[in-house]
This record gives structure tokens, C-alpha cells and sequence, in this order.
């Protein structure tokens, strides 16, 4: 004959209550934190899986910051790139009008102006990083702020203050991507028409100014000539600055994508559907609120009674 205890029975069911005890506790731990477990040993059966999708979602994230990064610089050297280009045309048109009517009462005061913008234009800085300084960040990559200077300089070369390092950096797990332009590479070719100009106008064939005679103008087209290839120069370096800003647009593009994926991913694995743990927490609750009134009654019956 098979023979059961009281002292069994109530064994069973002190060990089911703490069960249910238990899985209110973990439903209760769930909601509160939105995580399936508080730490890797509960999700055993997908920690690498998790582990791998998290390394990969941090190289990403780094990329997307490498690429944001750059972009910043990216768009600045577009609207630097504008405003020097702006400036050498309105100045390409200045020496034409005066080639044209052979005379100018304007061209030195648009030089000095036009100059100085260029000159600030080059100096740019974001955060107090030069943007065209190269390596040297911490240093104005032009000096000689006003066309005085750049006329008291011994040459053009000597006004720039720019290393030949470009900026670089990882966008991509394969991807370097060199974004710097130097002061010089952009701003060297105008203003040497412009310390051209200059010398002419204070040395003994000037001044540029009134009724321009022959050999004057024949000085001005050589200058215009030099001008349109020095602005020709600068669209190329425009273009070249605009396709990068279109890779890089791609990248982050591409990296936000796999972002959002990837947060998907751990989320699938890692998070709880808090919906579903409040309808397991509201189930566990009630068998534990029956355990504890059937519990409560082991004291009052005994087999004894039966027998």
C-alpha cells in the first residue's frame, strides 16, 4: 500500500509557494527594469550571440561618430570654399570692368575688403580647431590680415602657417577617408594675384587708380589670367570637397540603418515584453495568493482525520 505523509504533502506545498514566489519576484524585476535578466547568466543560451551583436553595434556607433565628425568639417570647408570663391570672382569682375573701361576707382578699397574675408575665411576654426591648419591646429594658418601686411610680406609663402598633414578618419570598417584642405592649397593661388596687385599699385607703375594706361591694363590681363586659374583651381577643390561630403552622407546613412537593426537585435534578446510580464505577473500573483490560503490551512489537516 501506498503511503502519504502530512509532512511530505506540506513539504510539496511550501516548495510550490516559494516557486511562485519566485516568479512574482522575477515578473516584478522585469517590469521594473525591462530586461529579461539582470545579468548574462540568465540569458546563457544567446550570450554570444548578444556578446557578437553588441561588439559589432559599438564599431558602429563609433564609425556613425567618425562620420558626423567629418561631415561637420566637411560642410564648413563648403561654406569656407564658397566664401573664397565668392570673393576672387567679385574681384575676377573688378579687374575686368577696369580692363574694360580703362580706368578703376574701386579695385584697391574691393582688394582690401575681399582680401580680409578670404584671409578670415582661412582661419576658420570650430571649437578652436584651425580647419585649415593641418596639423596645427592650434595656430591661424594665415597671417597678415589686411592687404599693408600682405604687401610688407617678402612673399605668399611666408603668410601661410600650415602643415602639410591632413585630417583623416575611419568611417568605415574598411574606410579612411583624408577630409583636410590646407590653407594654402586653397587660398595660395589668389592671393598671389592679390599681393600681385598690390605691390603693383604702391610700386613706380602705379597707382591702380583714375585712367589706367597701356601698360597697366597689359598688367591686369596678365592678372585676370592668373585669377580665372587660380578660381579654376578652387572649383576643383569644391567639387572634390562635395563628393565627400556625398560618401559620407552614404556612410552615415548606411551606419544609422544598421543602428537602428542592431538595437532591434539586443533588444530582442535582452529586453523584456513588459505587456507580457504584467499578464505573468497578474497569473503568478494569483497562485501565490492561492498557495498561501492553502498554506495556511496545512496546519489544520491531517490525514489523521481520514483514517
Amino acid at each position: 500500500m501506498t503511503r502519504v505523509s502530512s509532512f511530505g504533502r506540506q513539504q510539496v506545498m511550501v516548495a510550490s509557494l516559494l516557486n511562485r514566489q519566485a516568479n512574482v519576484f522575477k515578473d516584478q524585476e522585469q517590469i521594473t527594469t525591462g530586461k529579461k535578466a539582470r545579468n548574462y547568466s540568465g540569458l546563457a543560451s544567446e550570450i554570444t550571440t548578444l556578446l557578437g551583436a553588441k561588439t559589432v553595434f559599438g564599431q558602429t556607433q563609433s564609425y556613425l561618430g567618425a562620420a558626423n565628425h567629418v561631415n561637420r568639417f566637411l560642410r564648413t570647408n563648403d561654406i569656407q570654399l564658397g566664401s573664397v570663391v565668392t570673393n576672387a570672382q567679385n574681384i575676377r569682375e573688378s579687374i575686368l570692368n577696369a580692363i574694360a573701361q580703362e580706368q578703376t576707382l574701386t579695385l584697391n578699397e574691393s582688394m582690401g575688403q575681399a582680401y580680409s574675408s578670404i584671409v578670415s575665411a582661412l582661419n576658420t576654426s570650430i571649437g578652436g580647431v584651425h580647419v585649415f591648419g593641418g596639423g596645427r591646429t592650434n595656430v591661424a594658418p594665415v597671417t597678415g590680415k589686411d592687404i599693408s601686411s600682405l604687401v610688407a610680406a617678402p612673399s605668399v609663402s611666408s603668410l601661410f602657417q600650415n602643415d602639410q598633414r591632413r585630417a583623416s578618419a575611419k568611417i568605415g570598417q574598411n574606410t579612411t577617408m583624408k577630409y583636410g584642405l590646407l590653407a594654402d592649397e586653397v587660398g595660395s593661388g589668389v592671393i598671389q594675384v592679390f599681393k600681385d596687385i598690390a605691390d603693383y599699385n604702391v610700386g613706380p607703375s602705379g597707382p591702380l587708380s583714375g585712367k589706367l594706361n597701356n601698360s597697366q591694363i597689359s598688367f591686369l590681363k596678365s592678372e585676370l589670367t592668373k585669377m580665372d586659374s587660380a578660381i579654376s583651381n578652387l572649383r576643383v577643390l569644391v567639387a572634390r570637397n562635395g563628393t565627400r561630403q556625398k560618401n559620407v552622407d552614404n556612410f552615415i546613412s548606411e551606419n544609422n540603418k544598421q543602428t537602428v537593426f542592431l538595437k532591434g537585435f539586443i533588444s530582442d534578446i535582452e529586453d523584456v515584453n513588459v505587456a507580457e510580464a504584467i499578464t505573468r505577473l497578474n497569473n503568478d500573483q494569483t497562485a501565490l495568493e492561492a498557495s498561501f490560503k492553502i498554506t495556511s490551512r496545512l496546519d489544520s489537516l491531517s490525514l489523521l482525520k481520514f483514517l
